[in-house]
């Protein structure tokens, strides 16, 4: 259960990183046209908003991919261990024996 609410909060982390991305992208643009043509490695303030917002898209997208893949991982390894657990555990292998008759006990 654990495993798929972080599931869930790495697909919504990647919603808000792609929300992020799609939003900026037409201010990064503007601000790419108008700033390229200065000479020099100044920009405006509002130009430096968009562009940390943007990167943060970026960086929200990659942590969400990142816990997304982490937990399918972890389901992966789950199911495999629930496959091998299916067969019979070694408590089940011996019987129990009383030590002074040899026999085992009446049920």
């Amino acid at each position: 259960m654990l495993k798929r609410f972080f599931e869930l909060i790495g697909l919504a982390t990647m919603g808000a990183g792609v929300y992020f991305v799609a939003i900026e992208h037409s201010k990064n643009n503007a601000c790419n046209a108008s700033e390229g043509k200065l000479i020099g490695l100044g920009m405006s303030a509002q130009c430096q908003h968009v562009v940390y917002a943007y990167f943060g898209g970026f960086v929200l997208l990659a942590a969400g991919v990142l816990i997304v893949v982490f937990g399918l991982l972890a389901t992966r390894k789950a199911a495999k261990r629930r496959l091998t657990a299916s067969k019979s555990s070694l408590a089940s292998q011996y019987q129990w024996v009383d030590p002074k008759t040899g026999r085992p006990p009446n049920s």
